[in-house]
């Protein structure tokens, strides 16, 4: 069976790749969360532990971007308020609105989500409407982006006697993952 650098550098040891990819999730999330599936799915981390962190990393961390909009929606941040400008303010009235619905949608949109959550922070979208909507969403995006990442790394089994590194049906599942997003972000923006 073919060696892989990537996957003894990623697991040396368990706890420190689990506090890796919370962290990771806080701030980057797709590219994360795949690679952290398709580990699982390999036998690097507990599946159950990996649902956990994977969780509580998501929700902690929208729960982080929204407060951020709370805390710095008075113009403490100029850069914030520029980026959430920018991306989040023609949604003004979908997020007011239809919060769950809004929120959904960004969930999957590449590059809008935080400052939709941002946005909903600074619109005072109260809290407890703001976190179910955005528990329902977690729960949605993790099941569709995790699933790619544990589908492809069992993809990776069946076509291991022609692949001689798992980097390469990663790279696979990456490249159809971008592939998928991009085109779930363009209807999305379409819908919204």
């Amino acid at each position: 069976m073919p060696h892989s650098i990537l996957l003894d550098y990623l697991t040396i040891s368990a706890p420190l790749g689990y506090l890796l990819i919370f962290i990771g999730l806080l701030f980057e999330g797709e590219f994360v969360l795949f690679t952290a599936a398709f580990l699982t799915y390999r036998g690097a981390f507990d599946f159950g532990d990996m649902f956990l962190v994977v969780i509580s990393a998501v929700l902690l961390g929208d729960l982080g971007w929204y407060f951020l909009g709370r805390k710095y929606s008075n113009g403490t941040f100029s850069f914030i308020n520029r980026w959430v400008e920018k991306f989040a303010k023609p949604f003004d009235d979908h997020l007011q609105s239809r919060p769950s619905r809004t929120i959904f949608i960004s969930k999957f949109a590449y590059g809008f989500h935080r400052s939709i959550l941002v946005r909903s922070g600074s619109l005072k979208i109260p809290l407890k409407e703001f976190f179910k909507a955005d528990l329902v969403a977690s729960i949605f995006w993790i099941a569709i982006v995790g699933g790619l990442g544990y589908g492809t790394s069992s993809l990776f089994l069946i076509l291991r006697q022609y692949l001689k590194f798992a980097e390469v049906a990663l790279l696979f599942g990456l490249i159809l993952f971008f592939a998928l997003s991009s085109f779930i972000s363009r209807r999305s923006k379409k819908i919204l």
